[in-house]
């Protein structure tokens, strides 16, 4: 099995600026999804939306 990797340079939020992948390139912001699900895209996007709503309401502190 093979995950797929979406990153970015911290700073940057065009979607032109992430880099797709079968492996990690190492840069500040990375998802990685596994591929068993990939396939269900709308699951994917709930819960990379969920994600999202959890750094906004409950992240207080920078991640260190």
């Amino acid at each position: 099995m093979a995950d797929r990797f979406y990153s970015m340079v911290l700073g940057e939020s065009q979607p032109h600026q992430v880099t797709e992948g079968a492996s990690t390139s190492s840069e500040a912001i990375e998802l990685r999804i596994n591929d068993t699900v990939y396939s269900r895209k709308a699951e994917v996007l709930n819960a990379v939306e969920g994600i999202l709503n959890y750094l906004k309401v409950k992240e207080n502190n920078p991640i260190s």
